[in-house]
């Protein structure tokens, strides 16, 4: 599978797809080397390998802080 079309299924077939991979006996960098992504990538979507599975991000979109009005200025 290529990366494009690895990005374009749904989160679970993602997901699905991902944890397939290591039920065959790959590992983490075999797999990243296959769709030609990386753990920074992998973690932008939502994607995270953790012991030895990959799982989803169950929130996405806090990845951007939004001032509060709080800060001390510079």
């Amino acid at each position: 599978m290529t990366k494009e079309e690895f990005l374009k299924l749904s989160d679970d077939e993602k997901i699905k797809f991902l944890n397939s991979e290591v039920e065959a006996g790959k590992d983490f960098n075999k797999i990243c080397a296959e769709l030609g992504m990386t753990k920074l990538e992998f973690s932008k979507i939502g994607i995270y390998f953790v012991g030895n599975k990959f799982m989803g991000k169950p929130m996405k979109g806090y990845q951007i802080t939004q001032r509060s009005g709080n800060e001390k200025p510079l």
